[in-house]
């Protein structure tokens, strides 16, 4: 049975102290009128008082009408006569119109069969002389049905021996704050059992450390059992005692805060990461703490080993990039290295003649000389001579211009593709003085190669970076456009097996357009999005490291700040359109842009 809720009590006990009044009042009365005529007279005649007339209607009407205002009910049972007086507000409590007939079992019949017991013994436990007063609270059958709540107060009137010989009370409805008690306890266990069964810890504690309250998932977060946990001084849970200091410092600073990130140390010795949120509260009449730990260690986990990740990606990135930096210089060095072996072949050739040529003139110079020394020399030896020493010093002349203009040629390119300098050129000039550069490699293969450019067209740029993106898109279209021009029967018959266009031209008033177009096997469609990509290659293992194009693409949108786009169409051929700044930017942006693909 559940104890009689603190403010009924309050309220019947005052309730109680006015009625009791009356009460003691009216019973003395009547007792008073029943009373043996020697108790109510003074032995002494002379100090006999006159007696204090009674005003019963005047008490009377003042207990009903408190019992009126109040809704309570009295009742008054004479224990030697057996009968039992009942105000007319106790039957309308039970739900009567009208007075109804109330033999003296009429309020024992109407109790509730599990309050019996308990009640009627703490009446006759009060009877006996055990307690001096009594207050319970019980259920009394309805006329419509249901229960009311009652909550009782009274007190035994006893004679000169001490026996009971009446008692009389008070009785108050109490229904509806047992209900309301009732749905708020029904509330915090609800509320209790939500917080047990909820996955966030959920703490009450005084300023200076001291538990109020924890819910199940506190314990299971700090790793102790919950009794344990209580008698643990909160200051000593934290990782460092110091953050407690400082959140209580932003809590008198901000008030209400959510989600700081604080680490709790575990019995263990492991460390667990909460997101912290503190408001106030008051806990049975002391103010108090509330705080909020969602466990976010394994997302702190995660997080350190995404950080951690990223490092060692950033450090493999750094590695790639300076060994691809390194193999673009390495394959930068190899074409130049190229370019050198097939000039000096190239070379060869005339400075050859020109010996050829120089020897024989001195060969002819030291037999004229003998027969003129031995006076057999003929005139027409002598013109014969001369004759031979026009044609030798024309081939000589001729040759030595040929290795010259070779020379010439292969140190502007060299320089311009070793030095990275920047000047003003000719477009068209540059572009066949590189592929006279290239006349060695291009030579063996029989291909035809075009150039199409207006004579005026000048460019403020760099023209090694430049010509390296010519280079490899020659080279790039000999190697895999062309077989690497593998068909032996067309170059020995020296038929063209393919022709690269070279057409540039300005694209408005500062720019310029180069496109360079190839009649070979073209780009598969699956690899046309990857050539631009590092070490991308189809001819891996036949010599290709696919760099090539991937120099392309970060010379021209690097150092030449334009843009390289292809298309191609497989068994016709690939156009590389490249467009750039007639003035090249002051300084390599950047972030290249991705390179545009169709």
């Amino acid at each position: 049975m559940a104890a009689e809720p603190v403010t009924v009590a309050l309220a019947a006990g005052a309730v109680g102290g006015l009625l009791g009044v009356l009460l003691g009042r009216y019973a003395g009365r009547r007792a008073l009128h029943r009373s043996p005529p020697s108790l109510q007279q003074s032995a002494d005649p002379a100090n006999a008082q006159p007696p204090h007339p009674l005003h019963e209607p005047e008490i009377g009407q003042r207990l009903e009408m408190a019992l009126e205002a109040t809704g309570a009910a009295v009742w008054d049972a004479d224990l030697v006569a057996g009968t039992c007086w009942w105000s007319d507000t106790f039957p309308r409590m039970l739900g009567y119109r009208t007075r109804p007939a109330m033999p003296p079992d009429f309020w024992e019949r109407r109790l509730h069969a599990e309050d019996r017991e308990r009640v009627l013994a703490h009446i006759a436990s009060h009877l006996a002389g055990e307690t001096p007063a009594y207050a319970y609270s019980y259920r009394l059958r309805h006329e419509g049905g249901g229960w009311v709540w009652i909550a009782a107060k009274g007190r035994a009137f006893r004679d000169e021996s001490g026996r009971a010989v009446r008692y009389a009370g008070i009785m108050t409805d109490i229904t509806e704050a047992r209900r309301q008690e009732e749905r708020l306890r029904a509330s915090e266990e609800r509320l209790l059992k939500i917080m047990e069964a909820a996955p966030i810890a959920v703490n009450v504690t005084t300023r200076d450390g001291r538990w109020l309250f924890c819910n199940a998932q506190s314990a299971r977060l700090m790793g102790r059992d919950r009794a344990a946990l209580m008698r643990t001084p909160v200051a000593d849970l934290y990782a460092d005692p110091a953050d407690r200091d400082e959140l209580i410092a932003r809590f008198d600073r901000e008030g209400a805060f959510r989600n700081a990130e604080i680490r709790f140390r575990r019995l263990d010795g492991s460390v667990v990461w909460v997101l912290s949120s503190w408001n106030s509260i008051e806990l049975d009449g002391e103010s108090a703490l509330l705080t909020w730990l969602y466990d976010i260690t394994d997302r702190k986990a995660a997080e350190s080993a995404m950080i951690e990740a990223r490092e060692e990606a950033e450090r493999a990135l750094a590695d790639l990039r300076e060994a691809q930096e390194s193999l673009i210089q390495a394959e930068t060095m190899a074409s130049l290295g190229q370019l050198v072996a097939g000039v000096a072949h190239e070379i060869n050739t005339p400075i050859g003649i020109g010996l050829t040529a120089a020897s024989h003139i001195g060969e002819q110079a030291q037999i004229l000389r003998e027969r003129f020394t031995g006076n057999a020399l003929r005139r027409s030896e002598f013109l014969e001579f001369l004759d031979g020493l026009s044609e030798s010093s024309r081939l000589l002349m001729a040759n030595i211009d040929r290795a010259a203009s070779l020379v010439q040629s292969f140190k502007q390119v060299a320089v311009d593709q070793s030095s990275g300098d920047r000047r003003v050129f000719e477009l068209g000039s540059y572009i066949h003085e590189l592929l006279f550069s290239l006349r060695p490699r291009l030579k063996r293969t029989n291909l035809k190669v075009v150039v199409e450019c207006d004579d005026d067209l000048t460019m403020d740029s760099f023209p090694g970076a430049l010509g390296q993106v010519l280079t490899n898109l020659v080279i790039n279209a000999i190697v895999h456009a062309y077989g690497d021009c593998d068909r032996v029967a067309d170059r020995v018959a020296e038929k063209p097996i393919g022709t690269i266009r070279i057409t540039a031209q300005a694209d408005g008033a500062d720019r310029v357009r180069i496109d360079f177009i190839d009649d070979g096997a073209g780009i598969a469609p699956e690899h046309l999005s990857k050539v631009f990509d590092p070490f991308f290659t189809t001819k891996r293992g036949q010599g290709g490291s696919g760099l090539g194009l991937h120099i392309v693409f970060n010379t021209v949108t690097g150092p030449l700040g334009g843009t390289v786009t292809v298309q191609s169409w497989p068994g016709q051929g690939t156009r590389f359109t490249i467009q750039l700044p007639r003035e090249a930017p002051a300084m390599q942006p950047a972030t290249a842009t991705e390179p545009a693909l169709n």
